[in-house]
């Protein structure tokens, strides 16, 4: 092959040639849909959906109302995570959290995210559906698979988030920002002349750690239910640890919280806590809501980070 009548081509060059030809050929044919041809080379269009889809932004608008399969659904949510955090800003704003993005991405998707990686598995496939108005839950999941069928799990399950957390932890964040360091919650207070937030150290004694975190938790757990949920909704709490908690604090906190039998109004109790520790713990409702068939206690069946 030649170049309008010069020197002939290389076969590298007369590669790049018939291959910028079958690309502008298969954009132009009328059948593009998106499927490869009998060689496996995808059409230009297929190409072009694929690039548009990784360059999409996501959003709120991403997951509100759509129903969507459990692990895609958590996909999005971390790609949410990454996106917001790797944009201008993007640290501040998952910290201070200045719009409705920023803290229904902290405060639910990514606690409800983190129940659907713990619950779909073979014969139990979710589909999640997360919704941001006004009704008296969070999401819907639509269970499905041979559990399902045997009756073992129900085929629809309603979910409401709640967060637990300190009433200063939003002003140890604010501290972070601006000073790069805070002392813990229960060291922060306000100037009554100036009303600059003030962060002192605080020294914790005995079981004060995981005495404050059972309060936190029961006290969201009685606000719930004296809302009238219904039996069958699972409750996904998110816990907020105040400061550095080791495993045994978190494990006596959830202890107190099953003691407390302030968990009984919902089908399951699903506590979270979303930090470096990644601790978690289920606490199941009366018998009759626990999943047929299979053995749990009343109490609690308690997830570690990197173990279950």
């Amino acid at each position: 092959m030649t170049g309008n009548g010069a020197r002939p081509l290389t076969i590298a060059e007369t590669g790049h040639r018939i291959g910028r030809q079958m690309l502008w050929l298969s954009a132009h044919h009328p059948n593009r849909r998106g499927r490869a041809d009998r060689s496996g080379v995808y059409r230009q269009s297929e190409i072009m959906t694929v690039a548009m889809a990784r360059k999409q932004k996501l959003g709120l608008s991403t997951f509100d109302g759509r129903l969507l399969d459990g692990l895609n659904f958590c996909r999005k949510v971390y790609a949410l995570f990454d996106q917001t955090r790797a944009s201008a800003g993007g640290i501040t704003n998952l910290r201070l959290r200045p719009t409705k993005l920023e803290k229904r991405l902290i405060e639910e998707l990514i606690p409800l995210a983190r129940y659907v990686q713990a619950r779909y598995r073979e014969g139990r496939r979710i589909k999640v559906r997360w919704v941001s108005g006004s009704q008296p839950y969070d999401a819907v999941l639509l269970l499905s698979g041979a559990f399902v069928d045997k009756g073992y799990y129900p085929k629809r399950v309603v979910v409401e988030i709640t967060t637990s957390v300190h009433q200063n932890e939003h002003l140890a964040r604010r501290l972070l920002h601006e000073q790069g360091h805070a002392f813990g919650v229960k060291g922060i207070s306000r100037d009554k002349k100036t009303r600059a937030v003030v962060s002192t150290p605080y020294v914790t004694t005995n079981d004060e750690t995981a005495t404050d975190l059972a309060a936190q938790i029961i006290d969201r757990l009685k606000s719930k239910s004296a809302k009238g949920y219904s039996p069958d909704t699972v409750l996904i709490v998110y816990c907020v640890l105040n400061g550095v908690t080791l495993e045994e604090e978190w494990d006596e906190a959830v202890n107190r919280v099953t003691q407390a039998d302030a968990h009984h109004a919902f089908r399951e109790v699903f506590l979270i806590d979303t930090g470096s520790a990644s601790y978690s713990a289920n606490l199941y409702g009366d018998s009759e809501r626990a999943p047929k068939k299979l053995t749990h206690s009343r109490g609690v069946a308690r997830y570690a980070a990197g173990r279950d």
